[in-house]
């Protein structure tokens, strides 16, 4: 390991198949088809700087760029989602790694503060809190990546001092994983943490955004009873149009079995909010925040663990189940695997897009917020479209 890295157990590694490496090039054959072609660049004395989600499939995404020549830094996005023997095998094979599971949130700023400390040739950033730190930092950057709509509401306001590449509005992204496929991974992940099945049952999702709707639309499929809470009236109408009650937000609350939020934004779930819902009901988060819900104030409330990734908090007039700690359910971590196919082609947007960057791709661009170029986009479609067997 090197003596940057922080990780729970560097043993760990050896808990890392190495054959799951060479299923994958089943599971995420165009990934794998970009790692190919990425190890064998010359990218010498390059430094890529990640602010990501530590899984499973991250070795897919970042050795590549090991192999090249660049050197890597990883800190993770989220303190609920690393993988510990993931993490161990990338520190491993020469990825410096700050992450391990149940960091607490002083660990999780200071890998932060870490992965920004230092000029970077490119940054993959999920949140925006890398480009954020970079950019009062000081240090220089050649081009970036933000993947999710947190990200965007975060550097939204900041004056960019480099070109920041978007792909959470690409096409490819949003019409197909955040419309379908974190709908299709969380209800399976959901009745696998808490044992319960949707149909039937009344589920309130708030935000009808492309990660709500897929999520809304699943469940209604699954057949639960979906109201949505949605501020903008074109989005609400389009919930209705395709089943879902939208109704007063006070009524909703108190009404709904399951809660979900889905607006990537901190904040949606006050005191007061979680205080309406009836007895028993259970919360959780798929939107990128891990602060959608007011995660610190339930802290103060009395609260015991039911099951693994299951809490619950006992408020003046009503009691609720928070799952995974607030943070993404889909991605909560060592329950059930994740179906690796669906990331496939959004993987190879994010591995393709550093390697892009890294051969000077954004050298002609201005500081500020770009779109995923179009001919990148298009490219990995057509692979995507033509290696599935």
């Amino acid at each position: 390991m090197t003596s940057t890295s922080r990780i729970k157990d560097p043993s760990l590694a050896n808990q890392f198949d190495p054959a799951l490496a060479e299923w994958s090039r089943i599971t995420m054959p165009v990934t794998a088809a970009y790692g190919d072609e990425i190890s064998r660049l010359d990218l010498s004395g390059r430094v890529v700087a990640c602010f990501q989600h530590v899984l499973s499939d991250t070795a897919a995404t970042l050795l590549p760029l090991v192999n090249a020549g660049a050197r890597v830094r990883l800190a993770a996005c989220n303190p609920d989602s690393t993988n510990d023997a993931a993490a161990a095998y990338l520190v491993a094979n020469g990825v410096e790694v700050w992450a391990w599971s149940e960091m607490s949130e002083a660990d999780y700023r200071a890998g932060l503060d870490w992965v920004a400390a230092e000029s970077a040739d490119a940054i993959s950033d999920m949140g925006g809190e890398l480009i954020e730190a970079t950019i009062k930092g000081g240090n220089t950057v050649t081009g970036a990546l933000e993947a999710t709509t947190s990200g965007l509401h975060r550097i939204e306001p900041l004056a960019l001092t480099f070109p920041v590449f978007n792909w959470n509005d690409a096409e490819l992204k949003n019409r197909i994983h955040n419309r379908h496929h974190v709908g299709m991974e969380v209800w399976p992940m959901f009745s696998a943490v808490t044992g319960l099945a949707i149909h039937g049952r009344t589920v309130l999702v708030i935000g009808f955004g492309p990660v709500g709707r897929g999520v809304a639309l699943r469940a209604l499929a699954l057949g639960a009873a979906v109201t949505v809470i949605e501020t903008d009236p074109v989005r609400a109408f389009e919930a209705q149009q395709h089943g879902c009650r939208v109704v007063d937000r006070n009524e909703a609350l108190g009404a709904a079995a399951l809660v979900v939020t889905a607006t990537g934004r901190a904040g949606v779930l006050g005191p007061k909010d979680l205080s309406a819902l009836r007895p028993g009901t259970v919360v959780f988060n798929v939107g990128h925040s891990n602060r959608e819900i007011d995660i610190e104030w339930l802290d103060t409330q009395p609260h015991r663990t039911m099951r693994r990734h299951i809490v619950r908090y006992d408020l003046d007039r009503t009691h609720v189940h928070l799952l995974n700690r607030g943070s993404l359910l889909n991605l909560a971590p060592e329950v059930i695997p994740k179906v690796e196919e669906l990331f496939d082609p959004f993987s190879a947007m994010m591995t393709r897009g550093l390697a892009w960057i890294l051969e000077g791709g954004a050298v002609d661009f201005a500081p500020g917020l770009h779109a995923y170029p179009a001919v990148l986009e298009h490219e990995i479609a057509d692979r995507a479209l033509h290696t599935r067997f």
